[in-house]
């Protein structure tokens, strides 16, 4: 009987260039997403006057999201690596 293409992938053993590529990308995310909210906190900061206080408030949630996000994508990176 011949194995499916879900038996070859659980099968094989997981690049370490996929595991050092998923890692960067979450390092490239999570700079954005604090690079984004620093832009962010400095525009709305020049339009209202309201220096540092947006830019702080910006810059909190936006570590909050990039953080949020980087565990997001490690536990579904992590459930499919346990599969393997």
């Amino acid at each position: 009987m011949a194995s499916s293409p879900e038996d070859d992938r659980q099968t094989r053993p997981r690049s370490p260039w996929l595991v050092a590529g998923a890692i960067g990308a979450l390092g490239f995310e999570f700079v954005g997403f604090v690079l984004g909210g620093a832009f962010i906190g400095t525009r709305l900061d020049a339009h209202f006057g309201t220096a540092p206080v947006l830019l702080l408030v910006s810059m909190a949630l936006a570590m909050l999201g990039a953080g949020w996000h980087v565990w997001k994508i490690s536990q579904r990176f992590l459930k499919t690596q346990g599969e393997d």
